[in-house]
C-alpha cells in the first residue's frame, strides 16, 4: 500500500470517521484520492487486505470484547486501526453474529422453538398437524438467523455501483417472489420509467415501483435527489419528487435481507400529507406486509372506475 496514503489516514482518520468530514478540507486528500468515494473504497480494500491475517481479526475482536461490545466504542477502535467506522461495524455485525452459531445447538434451537409454539397454542391437534411443516421451515431459515439474511457485497464492489446493483436486486427479488406466487409479471428495462415492473392481473395491467429496504425500518415515498459529479443537487429539477398514483399503482418495499415484501396501494400513499412521506416506519404498514391480495384489490378498483 502506498506510504503517502497510509500517512494520510494516520493524520486524518478521526476527521474521516466524523459525520461532517469533507475531503476537500484536508491537505492532499483530493490529490491522493480524487473523491471521498475513492477514499472509502481504498480504505475498504486496505481493511479487507488486512483481514487475511487471522491474528488481526482476533485483535479486533479482543479490543471490542474489552469494551464489553459497546457499539459506541467502535469508532475509537476504527480510529486506532485506520478503518472506516462503517466497515468495522459491518465486520463486527457479520463476524460476531456468525460466531454465535458455534455456541448454539441447532437441534436444541429448533426443538425449543417448537416447544414455545406448542405452549402458545390452545389446540394440541392443530399443533400436531403443523409441527412437521414448522420444523422444515425452521431448519431452512436457521442459517439466515446468524448471517443477517442474504449475503451482501461479498466481492467488495465499488459502493456507487453496489448501490445501483442493490436497487436492481430488490426489483428482481420481488419479481421472483411474484412469479413464485403465481402472478404474471415482467421487469421494465427502461430506467427512466417511473415504474419498475408490471403485473397482468385478469387482463388489468398494474404499474409497480419497487424500492429496497436493508438496514433501518423506514421507507420514503419520494425519489432521491440527483447527485454526483457536475450535478447541482440543490437545483429544483434535481430534487427528489413525490411518488404518486400518476407514477404507479402499487409501491413495493422489499426487505433485501430476507425478501419480505410490503405491497402498498398508491391510493394510500396519495392520502398522506407531504410532511409524512419521507420517513414512514414499516411498523405502521403491517397491513401491507406480505399482503399479496393488494394486487387483486387494486386491479378491481381500476376496473370499477
Amino acid at each position: 500500500m502506498p506510504d503517502e496514503k497510509i500517512e494520510y489516514l494516520k493524520v486524518n482518520i478521526e476527521a474521516i470517521n466524523d459525520v461532517k468530514f469533507d475531503i476537500a478540507n484536508t491537505e492532499g486528500g483530493v490529490d491522493l484520492f480524487g473523491s471521498i468515494t475513492n477514499l472509502k473504497s481504498y480504505m475498504k480494500g486496505y481493511f479487507i487486505y488486512r483481514l487475511n491475517d487471522v491474528a488481526f481479526q482476533q485483535e479486533l475482536i479482543r479490543d471490542f470484547r474489552s469494551e464489553k461490545f459497546k457499539k459506541v466504542k467502535i469508532k475509537d477502535i476504527a480510529n486506532k486501526y485506520l478503518i472506516a467506522k462503517s466497515d468495522l461495524e459491518s465486520f463486527y455485525d457479520d463476524f460476531l453474529q456468525q460466531n454465535l452459531s458455534q455456541e448454539v445447538n441447532k437441534e436444541d434451537f429448533i426443538n425449543n422453538s417448537l416447544n414455545f409454539i406448542q405452549a402458545s397454542v390452545t389446540d394440541a391437534n392443530h399443533f400436531a398437524y403443523a409441527k412437521t411443516a414448522l420444523r422444515k421451515i425452521l431448519e431452512k431459515q436457521y442459517d439466515f438467523i446468524f448471517s443477517n439474511g442474504f449475503p451482501t457485497n461479498i466481492l467488495n464492489i465499488n459502493s456507487g455501483v453496489m448501490t445501483a446493483n442493490a436497487g436492481d436486486s430488490a426489483q428482481f427479488l420481488f419479481l421472483a417472489r411474484a412469479i413464485l406466487a403465481g402472478y404474471n409479471c415482467s421487469n421494465v428495462d427502461v430506467r427512466s420509467s417511473r415504474y419498475d415492473a408490471v403485473v397482468d392481473f385478469n387482463n388489468v395491467l398494474l404499474r409497480l415501483q419497487i424500492k429496497g429496504v436493508s438496514s433501518g425500518n423506514s421507507i420514503s415515498f419520494k425519489d432521491r435527489d440527483r447527485g454526483g459529479q457536475g450535478i447541482d443537487h440543490k437545483h429544483e429539477r434535481n430534487k427528489g419528487q413525490r411518488i404518486t398514483s400518476a407514477d404507479c399503482d402499487i409501491y413495493v418495499a422489499v426487505d433485501k435481507e430476507v425478501g419480505i415484501c410490503y405491497l402498498i396501494p398508491m391510493y394510500f400513499v396519495d392520502g398522506l400529507p407531504d410532511d409524512q412521506i419521507t420517513s414512514i416506519n414499516l411498523s405502521t404498514l403491517q397491513h401491507y406486509k406480505e399482503n399479496w391480495g393488494i394486487i387483486s384489490e387494486v386491479a378491481d378498483s381500476k376496473t370499477a372506475r
